[in-house]
């Protein structure tokens, strides 16, 4: 896999993955972390192994998340 480390893509096993880099996913890849995805369409991840749940769960990116947020906040409000 391949994350970004001062400004470079550079290629990593996933056990050397630190808190707060940028990795570049593709399609079918395993990954042991908990994340925000920043960029991308249409990512499902399948969680069954925290959860239990064998259903995928669609996934959205970060800033659309947030005005989802904000959106709802100011209709309740």
């Amino acid at each position: 896999m391949t994350c970004l480390r001062n400004r470079e893509e550079v290629v990593i096993n996933f056990n050397d993955i630190m808190v707060g880099e940028i990795i570049k996913i593709k399609a079918g890849m395993n990954i042991p972390v908990d994340g925000v995805l920043y960029k991308g369409s249409g990512v499902q991840c399948d969680e069954s192994a925290m959860t239990g749940e064998s259903d995928e769960l669609k996934k959205e990116p970060l800033d659309f998340c947030a005005s989802y947020q904000q959106e709802h906040y100011i209709e309740e409000n």
